[in-house]
């Protein structure tokens, strides 16, 4: 009678299952538009406009409808989470831009051009702007529940031209000595112009006979009075060994050498192997010091001379 009961339930709740996921589709583009290029940096004049264009790309097996639109573009903390929201008293950069289209089709394996007119106004003081255009995928008509559509973005860091302030430097470059896997370091860049600037980074890492072992070399774009900080993992790091890390990043067209930093790395097993192997030691050298007094007392040495 259990058993029959236990199979109603399962039949019950497998019926229930399927009425509430077929009723709620979930329409997911996936993930095959690509942008060129990711990021478009013009120099210009107040009053004036700078036109130019972009592709998307299309790399899937099937066509999709997309709109085309801009929004501001700042960041969030020194991990640089990408914030799209108008931010209170700063010029609104998403309305320079104007699109020769707002919506479109990509068929697949196709690519689609978007000419832009960048419109600066007037008397804008010069320095760093910044706004993302987007390429939205749309859902099909006959698409319903929920709706998850592919999003990619093309940033616009405008400079408007005149004389503008432009500094940075390194702020902080770290990484502990005592380490468990995976090996970690972090470098911190700061920007106290008013204009971006794009650094050069590049780290490596050696082992104790100067062997490089892991090396990473990227780009990133540093906003004026932000903070940016970039950590470096290596994922395939060894469970045990000492090494070396090194590296350099530009400022402002300037390559910084960053001070070489000294890891030993040890797993949790190794360590509690070491501290096994150590407690092991400690308790032989006391068995060894309590018998060995216990044997002193027992056969004293004779002061006689033979």
């Amino acid at each position: 009678m259990k058993k029959k009961i236990g199979a109603y339930l399962i039949a019950v709740l497998m019926v229930l299952s399927a009425i509430y996921f077929g009723s709620h589709v979930v329409y997911a583009a996936p993930e095959v538009l690509t942008i060129s290029p990711t990021a478009i940096k013009p120099v210009i004049n107040p009053g004036t406009v700078k036109n130019g264009s972009f592709q998307v790309i299309n790399q899937g097996q099937q066509g999709y409808n997309v709109i085309i639109y801009a929004a501001p573009y700042s960041v969030k903390s020194e991990n640089y989470t990408p914030d799209f929201s108008p931010i209170p008293g700063t010029p609104t950069v998403a309305s320079w831009l104007h699109f020769s289209q707002t919506s479109s089709i990509i068929q697949p394996n196709q690519a689609l051009t978007v000419d832009y007119a960048i419109t600066v106004p007037p008397n804008t003081p010069a320095g760093g702007y910044y706004a993302v255009a987007f390429v939205e995928t749309q859902a099909p008509k006959n698409a319903s529940g929920v709706i998850v559509n592919e999003q990619v973005g093309e940033i616009f860091y405008i400079q408007v031209a005149g004389p503008v302030k432009q500094a940075g430097k390194i702020l902080s470059w770290a990484s502990s000595f005592f380490q468990k896997p995976p090996l970690i370091a972090a470098l911190r860049l700061e920007n106290t112009g008013g204009l971006y600037y794009f650094s050069n980074i590049s780290i490596v890492v050696r082992d104790i006979f100067n062997s490089p072992k892991f090396t990473l070399t990227t780009q990133k774009v540093v906003l004026p009075q932000t903070i940016r900080q970039l950590t470096v993992t290596w994922a395939k790091t060894p469970s045990l060994g000492l090494f070396k890390v090194t590296g350099s990043a530009t400022i402002l067209g300037h390559n910084q050498p960053l001070p070489t930093k000294y890891v030993l790395v040890m797993s949790q097993t190794v360590r509690y192997i070491f501290m096994t192997v150590g407690a092991l030691i400690v308790i032989a050298v006391i068995i060894r010091l309590i018998f060995g007094h216990r044997h002193r007392k027992k056969y004293p040495r004779s002061n006689k001379k033979q």
